[in-house]
């Protein structure tokens, strides 16, 4: 393949890049280039033919974007990363990340990034409204793999709001599959031909986030150019805001305005600037929880919830486990060059007794992993992380102990709130204690590290409660 050639053809994609890096299946460095050499000194003749983690050090298999969209296929866009090269010169960049196909086989990937010398001189960065070379995919509600009642109820509504403008209010645990409800909800509607547009907004700093999402003008601060936000670039399709709970409080009132008025103002500008995009929100909390405690404002609440889909947990649909389970050993089959037929029955047992706080992403995780170990046509108990099976959460059956023993707890005079309170503050104590650090009890929860953060926070359950861990 002529890796040149083909990285010519994506960059001309680009509106502003600073750099790009393409790798093989292998993570072996093809094409190089660097337009900042003041920034990051690594020059095309040092890394051509040595590997990712070589020349990055801070780069691992699960950190890496690059080596993420190798394995699944799908692209990943403005992501914030902080990197350290091999000479030990630290950077920070807004990256896109896109799979190469060779026919129906991904055979590498090619990251194009923008460096941020200084956060206040964000220029963003993305895909132009051209899409020649670039493999996209539609998300269909076949992609959303089911067979419990629940699930079937949620596609149905999906098809019901699929033909309207109205925003939608997405709320499912870490790993359930919101942005994969969010793309079925766009493709299946109208605006399909049209892009959508996902942004994680606890992925971007506050003070970029704006940026990235309104624009910005020409000297409106130091270093800033005429820059399209993602509301422009989106307007016709779709845009997705994750975790949306995030997000300052001050941007989210831009986000109410975007949405009562389809205009909005670059930073810096003085023009509005109309725009028609539909609004897909999301959160791994409660919604109405975080209005509670302040993460999310009133008035967006209830503007966003126009339509509000709530996503099941993988542990109350045990049904959908098996067609899950088929469904990602054909995936990994078809990705690995594997011929494996199934899963032994005890390891489906298994599954049916696990918790899941990972959901989806940590059973196609699961999988994953076994494949690297498997070395016989079923996948067996040895070849997965028994840890993680056993340790990663409570079983089912403990989880409806826990709940028997809430349910005839004498509470005397203690309110619901308080009782609440006191239950939490158990089971994240004895989680933390149970864990190797901060990161991996936050997996066990089936949250995310900041909402761990911040429920300390709630609980006040201090720092040095868990430094004695080493969390």
């Amino acid at each position: 393949m002529d890796w040149t050639n083909y990285a010519e053809q994506v960059l001309n994609l680009y509106n502003y890049y600073a750099g790009a890096i393409m790798v093989n299946r292998s993570g072996i460095i093809e094409y190089y280039y660097n337009g900042r050499i003041d920034i990051n000194s690594l020059t095309e003749k040092e890394v051509i033919g040595k590997s990712l983690f070589e020349v990055y050090p801070s780069v691992t298999q699960e950190n890496s974007n690059i080596l993420e969209v190798i394995r699944t296929g799908e692209s990943k866009n403005n992501i914030y990363r902080e990197e350290v090269n091999y000479k030990g010169e630290r950077y920070s960049a807004l990256c896109d990340t896109v799979p190469i196909f060779d026919e129906d086989k991904i055979i590498g990937a090619i990251e194009v990034f923008l460096y941020l010398e200084e956060r206040n001189k964000y220029m963003n960065i993305y895909l132009s409204e051209e899409e020649r070379g670039i493999r996209e995919k539609q998300w269909m509600l076949e992609d959303i793999i089911s067979a419990s009642e629940s699930m079937r109820l949620l596609k149905e509504r999906i098809i019901k709001v699929s033909s309207t403008k109205s925003t939608v209010m997405i709320y499912g645990e870490t790993g359930t599959g919101k942005e994969l409800v969010a793309k079925a909800i766009h493709s299946n509607g109208t605006r399909k031909q049209k892009r959508f547009f996902s942004q994680n907004c606890a992925a971007i700093p506050e003070n970029l986030l704006e940026s990235l999402l309104f624009g910005t003008v020409r000297g409106s601060f130091t270093g800033a150019e005429n820059r399209k936000g993602l509301f422009e670039v989106a307007s016709g399709g779709t845009l997705f805001l994750d975790e949306i709970n995030s997000m300052d409080l001050a941007v989210q009132s831009k986000i109410l305005k975007v949405i009562e008025e389809q205009r909005i103002m670059r930073i810096g500008g003085t023009e509005e600037i109309p725009v028609d995009v539909r609004i897909i929100a999301a959160t791994n909390e409660d919604p109405l929880a975080c209005v509670e405690k302040g993460t999310l404002r009133e008035d967006l609440y209830y503007r966003l919830k126009v339509v509000y889909l709530k996503i099941p947990p993988l542990r109350s649909r045990k049904e959908d486990i098996k067609p899950l389970v088929d469904y990602y050993i054909d995936f990994f089959n078809r990705t690995m060059g594997r011929n494996v037929k199934g899963v032994e029955p005890k390891v489906l047992t298994k599954f049916q007794r696990h918790s899941w706080p990972g959901n989806v992403r940590e059973l196609r995780n699961t999988i994953e992993g076994a494949f690297n170990l498997c070395e016989g046509d079923y996948l067996g108990l040895d070849d997965f992380d028994a840890y993680a099976l056993k340790q990663t959460s409570r079983s089912l059956d403990e989880t409806a102990s826990l709940e028997e023993e809430t349910a005839v707890m004498e509470i005397g005079g203690v309110s619901l709130k308080e009782a609440v309170r006191r239950f939490e503050y158990g089971l994240v104590t004895r989680v933390i204690s149970e864990s190797d650090n901060l990161t991996r009890a936050a997996e066990k929860l089936g949250i995310t590290r900041q909402t761990l953060n911040n429920k300390m926070k709630e609980l006040k359950i201090l720092e040095r409660d868990t430094t004695s861990r080493g969390v």
